[in-house]
């Protein structure tokens, strides 16, 4: 198991760890195991990041800004606090129309 780059047992706060990078995606990796990795990230304005379909389950928590989350071509415009939950096996993307951070839980659909 990879810990990633938090310490366990020891309080953080996404929200104050994690800094925008201008155009740029910053990801930091908070947990990596077999079957879960949980993943946070910071998109600059404008940044897209966009997936394939996977056989992964995610489940997206806003921590800060507002995001466009596309599921196979659905658009769904999220703020600070909403969270969804993509299923496996569809396509989706990450629109930054604003600076936004959030948490990727990814999961292995069994």
């Amino acid at each position: 198991m990879d810990r990633g780059e938090f310490e366990e047992s020891k309080t953080f706060n996404l929200a104050d760890i994690l800094e925008f990078n201008s155009n740029a995606i910053v990801v930091k990796n908070i947990c990596v195991q077999n079957n879960c990795i949980i993943q946070a990230f910071a998109f600059d304005y404008g940044k897209v990041l966009s997936h394939n379909e996977s056989p992964f389950i995610r489940f997206i928590h806003i921590i800060e800004g507002k995001a466009e989350v596309v599921i196979n071509g659905n658009s769904t415009f999220m703020r600070r606090g909403d969270s969804i939950i993509i299923p496996a096996s569809t396509s989706c993307s990450f629109e930054a129309n604003h600076k936004f951070k959030m948490l990727c839980t990814t999961m292995k659909n069994e």
